[in-house]
């Protein structure tokens, strides 16, 4: 009787019973559904190949990870914590793959968190890895200073190693360094420079900086002046030329920068006439004048013949 009582008293008014259990189970889940956080973390895309293929094309090199769980834990984890990668190590052909990415947490991360990965799967041409050896040169930007220029460089070491996929690699012959700047060279430079990639898919296994240095001399020109004219000096007060003087010219090799500033009435033909004493005719040498740092390498007439009358 006791126990049909119990039972009795159990079922009665069994529909509100059933709301209140419902009720509270809601309640606790509600209650742990307030305490999730979601956060959202970028990290690096590694992936991993056997050593005789590479890449071919561009490919994500970042995914975005969504962690879902206790709040203070989901905050706990940091990048650094996380591996982000695809493992192509068992494939051994040239092709194109599909590829899950994968995401390895470091010791001490919490297991219980939900981790999404954005994306999931990556697509990746695979090549044969090549390795070429090429020359480098220089690549420079503007003009030294006027009166200047750069006549030689000289690069250590001449030639690089070139690693990458084997249709982007096989085309390229040579590669250049990051433009050096000559708008203030005046002398010789050494420096230390990065080469400049020719594709994101390849690289320089051996390092990509290079030594430079420059060889900076000051310019010199050759120039030709005419007409210029002849100049008798020392004819006695008694004595005079009775004729017109042909003009001549002088050719010269001078630095940029003295040509520069240069008169061009520094430049003279003359001829010394202080040892003619008497009337007639008289040949004699002509002699080129030209300012300090001008080398004179021809000049016309180199003589002359002077016709002298007596002083009217």
């Amino acid at each position: 009787m006791k126990t049909e009582g119990l039972v009795t008293r159990l079922f009665r008014n069994w529909p509100a019973k059933i709301l209140s259990v419902a009720a509270a189970l809601l309640l606790l889940v509600f209650h742990d559904i307030t305490r999730l956080e979601e956060r959202f973390l970028t990290i690096p895309l590694e992936v991993v190949l056997n050593e005789e293929l590479m890449p071919a094309a561009p490919y994500p090199t970042e995914v975005r990870v969504r962690l879902r769980g206790d709040s203070e834990e989901v905050f706990r984890i940091a990048e650094t914590d996380l591996r982000a990668y695809v493992d192509l190590r068992t494939v051994t052909a040239e092709g194109d793959y599909r590829v899950p990415v994968r995401i390895e947490r470091s010791l001490g991360t919490v297991s219980t968190i939900e981790m999404q990965v954005d994306p999931e799967s990556i697509s990746l041409i695979l090549e044969e890895k090549l390795l070429k050896s090429v020359v480098v040169a220089a690549s420079t930007s503007g003009r030294p200073p006027s009166g200047y220029e750069l006549v030689q460089t000289i690069m250590t070491p001449s030639s690089v190693e070139l690693e990458g996929p084997r249709n982007r690699v096989e085309p390229i012959e040579s590669v250049t360094t990051e433009d050096i700047d000559l708008s203030t060279r005046r002398e010789d430079f050494t420096e230390r420079v990065r080469i400049a990639r020719p594709d994101p898919l390849v690289r320089f296994p051996g390092g990509d900086i290079v030594e430079i240095r420059g060889i900076v001399e000051e310019q010199v020109v050759l120039q030709t002046f005419e007409p210029i004219e002849i100049l008798v000096t020392g004819l006695d007060q008694g004595l005079r030329l009775s004729q017109d003087l042909p003009t001549g010219l002088i050719r010269v090799q001078v630095r940029q920068i003295d040509l520069e500033s240069l008169d061009p009435g520094e430049l003279q033909l003359q001829v010394d006439a202080s040892r003619v004493q008497e009337v007639g005719s008289i040949r004699l040498p002509v002699q080129p004048l030209v300012p300090p740092g001008f080398v004179v390498l021809r000049y016309e007439p180199t003589s002359v013949v002077l016709l002298i009358e007596e002083e009217t």
